[in-house]
């Protein structure tokens, strides 16, 4: 921490330099001043490609509405009250400002006045002007009471040099902007920083901040109070919002809905504002702008009536609970309050809901001890047709109460997601979720493998629309205390689109998982490699094999910490399809005696050291012909520590897999025809072509890999299986012998010894047994029998291959 004085006997640009760097050591931002009258700046957090909700101190738009990503140089003067707008005071300089970007176009939250515009006849330091923004009020006063004194907050007596009242500085946070004004309020001898940033989670939300900081002199009470004017609209005129506001539900805050049915043509549009943020307010009502002076007032019953009495937000009195709208149920209409006669509007002098709303939080006392206090709300805000996706991450521990996590302990994993954008609908296309080192995953609806999840739940998720729920079961495994020291971090990632739009974005949660490190700290892992295939690799947790391949298992225990293994009992089972190698069990490279008999395999342990990796080794043989998964966990049991802890069976962190493939079957033939008939006949000296009259036996093959190959038939007249009768060809001269009738272009191929395809474009696939038989059947086949043959019996023979096709 940085050393700051503890007293400030006058206040100077030195002392307010202090002041903001003790403030640095609390906000977390590194920060640089802003010097020489500074404009202010403009911070973005997207909420599609044409709309942000942007923040700033001070204005940020021309006077036809276009946003302006500074310009405004008025946030470092004193602020001071002006002239009334619609009747309300206001107070200008360094006023707070929230607003929704829509193409480039000033879509309003905060109400400004007609003139808040930077440009000739502009008063940028009228923005939010009918804001008071962060007050402090002591003693028994109301915010109304004391609205221009306690604005002291925002306000100096004296410029420190004349024209500077305040110092304004721009940082970084989260990898967005972030804005700071620092002053001094003289009325309690206090120093201030106002503080501008985007919510981390990248939410459409701006956290606004107050740090207070007693320098030392006394010690001041108060209570901090934040008023604002809402207008939900992209006028520039400088009209009233009339929509109502409602109660979020659980004292958390309040939200505004607009319709689009207002004085111009805008889109519906909402805000909120809630106290889930450190330092978070603690009470809150909605209003109405009846009464400019007093913040603490809801508002009036009708135009002509006195102000409301209750409810109040006043000074914090515990004698009449004047606590606002806190304890008002989820979605209660703040502009209505009932009475004896029943349910009235809230209105202004006009008949109007000019809303507004206020916060409070508690007293305070700052002593020089404890010398610095901080207040903050979130404020979001959406227009319609658009999402905005949270997802939170929550574990709940099924198995331990001491409200820890240990190893062997089963957890419950909840993603909940919501939409908060509005009258928007939120499509998921994918979660996934790869579990860190120590977890296993037990259970899950999302497809998954191994420790990951990754699919998609066909869920689609509206603003009105509960929470979707994803819940996952996990078990706490041996390698936990191992992974960073037991500090595992889960995280989901949920990538999806809005409905009607293809832009896809990804959002994501994490939950810690401080796993406890336990006296007998140990890792258990099992592994495999293929010895046959590749005898000099590495072991890993799964391996492919294939029948009469050598398989190698290798399992390591290696223990830390304070405690040891004295004895243990390793128990193991080969899964089917395997079958163990005899002579071939280890522990750290000696021969053990197999205390189990077949695929079986145990021995004592006995004591094994710690840090130390401790391997047994054993060979299998793959016995499986077909295709096989086989998975193996090995086992210790019957386990004493050199403390005596009592400790459960350990089962291997993941099981070592042998995924045995059947191997592919040989391209070959299961059969081929046994005799084509041709009939016989009289030749009265003439040459005939005879076709075949049977063909017996079938043409079968078996073709082992999935791809092309063809079948071919070749006949070679002059070779010496030509056909003959006792020695005679049937065929002398060189003419064509037998001719096939290649089957898809139903062409008749004369037969040489070059092999002829019996289907031109041959075959595609793996088969085992394919039937060709109707390619060579009846009537494929034609014989020539020239004039003049002698009488006889003609026998011959045909060559038949398989081969695949070259590509």
């Amino acid at each position: 921490m940085t050393n700051h004085p503890t007293e400030v006997q006058a206040v100077s640009l030195s002392d307010l330099r202090d002041a903001a760097d003790y403030f640095a050591d609390y906000d977390g931002i590194k920060w640089t001043e802003q010097t020489t009258t500074p404009p202010n700046q403009v911070g973005k957090i997207p909420i599609n490609n044409t709309v942000s909700l942007d923040y700033t101190f001070g204005s940020a738009r021309n006077m036809s509405g276009k946003v302006l990503t500074g310009g405004d140089t008025t946030i470092t003067q004193q602020s001071v009250a002006g002239s009334p707008d619609n009747g309300i005071p206001t107070i200008v300089n360094s006023k707070m400002n929230v607003f929704i970007e829509n193409n480039g176009k000033y879509y309003s939250i905060i109400h400004q006045p007609k003139d808040a515009y930077i440009g000739t006849g502009g008063n940028p330091g009228d923005a939010s002007g009918t804001s008071i923004d962060y007050a402090l009020l002591t003693g028994s006063s109301n915010p109304g009471s004391t609205f221009t004194s306690s604005m002291n907050l925002l306000m100096n007596s004296t410029a420190f040099d004349g024209k500077t009242a305040k110092l304004f500085y721009t940082g970084q946070y989260n990898n967005r902007p972030a804005f700071r004004l620092v002053g001094y309020y003289g009325k309690q001898n206090l120093f201030y920083e106002l503080l501008l940033r985007a919510a981390p989670d990248g939410a459409p939300v701006v956290q606004r901040e107050l740090y207070v900081y007693n320098s030392g002199r006394g010690t001041p009470q108060f209570q901090t109070f934040f008023g604002e004017d809402t207008d939900l609209t992209s006028a520039t005129d400088g009209q009233v919002d009339n929509v109502p506001i409602y109660a979020i539900g659980g004292g958390k805050g309040l939200y505004i809905k607009s319709s689009n049915a207002t004085q111009i043509a805008d889109p519906a549009s909402k805000l909120y504002i809630d106290n889930n943020i450190d330092g978070g307010f603690k009470d809150f009502m909605g209003r109405v702008i009846s009464n400019g002076t007093d913040w603490s007032v809801k508002g009036k019953q009708n135009a002509s009536s006195s102000d409301i009495t209750n409810p109040k937000l006043g000074f914090e009195d515990l004698s009449n609970n004047n606590n606002g709208d806190t304890a008002n149920g989820k979605d209660q209409n703040l502009l209505k309050v009932e009475s004896s006669s029943g349910f009235y509007n809230v209105v202004d002098g006009n008949s109007k809901q000019n809303t507004a709303y206020s916060l409070r939080w508690p007293n305070v006392t700052l002593s020089p001890q404890n010398n610095i206090a901080h207040f903050s709300s979130n404020l979001g805000a959406m227009l319609s047709g658009l999402t905005d996706p949270a997802v939170t991450e929550s574990v709940n521990n099924e198995t331990s109460t001491d409200g820890l996590n240990h190893v062997g302990d089963n957890l419950t994993i909840t993603f909940t997601l919501k939409n908060n954008g509005y009258n928007s609908k939120w499509v998921i296309d994918r979660i996934l979720d790869s579990l860190p080192q120590g977890l296993t995953l037990t259970s899950s609806v999302i497809a998954s493998s191994g420790n990951t999840i990754d699919g998609n739940p066909n869920e689609s998720i509206s603003d009105s629309d509960a929470a979707y729920q994803l819940t996952i079961g996990a078990k706490i495994n041996s390698s936990a205390p191992s992974n960073n020291g037991g500090k595992l971090v889960n995280t989901g990632y949920f990538t999806g689109h809005t409905a009607g739009d293809t832009d896809t974005k990804t959002i994501s949660a994490s939950a810690n998982i401080p796993v406890q490190v336990p006296k007998f700290n140990y890792r258990f892992q099992n592994f495999v490699r293929n010895e046959t295939t590749d005898p000099n690799g590495d072991f890993t947790s799964k391996a492919t094999a294939k029948k009469d391949n050598i398989i190698d298992y290798k399992v390591d225990f290696n223990s830390t910490g304070s405690d040891s293994l004295k004895n243990s009992y390793f128990y193991d089972v080969l899964p089917n399809g395997l079958e163990l190698v005899p002579n071939s069990f280890t522990l750290n490279g000696s021969s053990i005696t197999n205390s189990e008999s077949g695929n079986n395999l145990g021995f004592m342990t006995g004591a094994l050291n710690n840090n130390t990796d401790n391997i047994i080794n054993f060979k299998a043989k793959v016995t499986s012909p077909t295709a096989l998964t086989a998975p193996n966990t090995a086992q210790l049991t019957h386990i004493t520590t050199s403390q005596t802890e009592s400790v459960p069976t350990i089962n291997a962190e993941e099981p070592a897999i042998v995924d045995i493939q059947t191997e592919p079957a040989a391209t070959s033939f299961n059969e081929v025809p046994s005799n084509i008939d041709f009939g016989s006949i009289n030749s009265l000296d003439l040459e005939r072509i005879l076709p075949n009259k049977s063909t017996t036996g079938k043409l079968r093959v078996t073709h082992g890999s999935d791809t092309q190959f063809g079948v071919n038939v070749s006949y070679d007249n002059n070779g010496s299986n030509s056909i003959a009768n006792n020695g005679q060809k049937l065929v002398q001269d060189n003419g064509d012998s037998l001719l096939f009738n290649q089957a898809d272009t139903n062409n008749w191929a004369a037969l040489s010894p070059e092999e002829t395809p019996i289907k031109t474009d041959g075959f595609s696939g793996s088969y085992t047994d394919l039937d060709l038989t109707k390619y060579v059947g009846s009537d494929k086949w034609k014989l020539r029998v020239p004039a003049a043959t002698k009488a006889g019996q003609y026998n011959g023979q045909i060559t038949w291959s398989i081969a695949d096709t070259p590509q």
